[in-house]
């Protein structure tokens, strides 16, 4: 008795241990299926072409760039696609490697750092005593695919140059830029490229306007 108690007992264990590793079997196409089906996450960054240098310019005043502003819709760091009139989709494996706010705001200091237009551009206020101050804000940043023969890069932004004279501040330039770049239809880097050009010739043109204001 006691040894049939035993084998039935083995049997038991042998049994359990084969419809484990039935299981296991079974659930590995299912493990890699789901690794092929969902893409890998991708993260990028926008980035500018060289600003022009102006000739005999002395940089004497320090500029300092305060953080961009963000429409509520384009706050996070995923892709942006209009799908119609007033369909919008959001990109959960296209996105932008940090905050679309700081990403912009340190190209714009990368920029005007470049043009040789300022003694020093900061971000951080109470380093250094800034003159001005440049400030900008996003209204839009998407992909437009509503017309399927004509997709777009859309980016529409602000800028606000203020004058710190010790006393009070005074907004002493102001401009709204909106591009829409034609691009290839579902191409990632299409819509980056599209993005770039709008923003490096809004930079360009914002900067001859400084120029005019503050370059004597």
């Amino acid at each position: 008795m006691i040894e049939f108690k035993k084998v039935h007992s083995h049997m038991m264990i042998s049994g359990i241990k084969w419809i484990s590793l039935i299981v296991t079997i079974m659930l590995i196409p299912s493990c890699l299926n789901i690794q092929s089906i969902y893409p890998e996450k991708k993260y990028y960054l926008l980035e500018t072409l060289h600003p022009p240098v102006p000739g005999k310019v002395t940089p004497r005043d320090v500029l300092r760039i305060a953080k961009f502003r963000m429409s509520p819709a384009y706050t996070g760091k995923g892709f942006i696609y209009k799908k119609s009139e007033i369909s919008y989709d959001t990109d959960f494996y296209n996105e932008f490697l940090v905050s679309p706010d700081i990403m912009l705001a340190e190209i714009v200091r990368k920029w005007f750092d470049l043009s040789h237009l300022f003694l020093r551009v900061t971000s951080s206020p109470g380093h250094f005593k800034e003159k001005y101050i440049l400030e900008g804000a996003v209204s839009a940043m998407h992909g437009d695919y509503s017309d399927p023969k004509s997709p777009m890069a859309v980016l529409d932004m602000q800028f606000f140059l203020i004058e710190d004279n010790g006393l009070s501040y005074a907004l002493i330039l102001q401009k709204s830029y909106r591009k829409q770049i034609v691009i290839n239809k579902h191409r990632t880097f299409s819509l980056l490229k599209g993005w770039n050009q709008s923003l490096t010739e809004m930079l360009a043109d914002f900067q001859s306007e400084i120029s005019k204001k503050i370059v004597q």
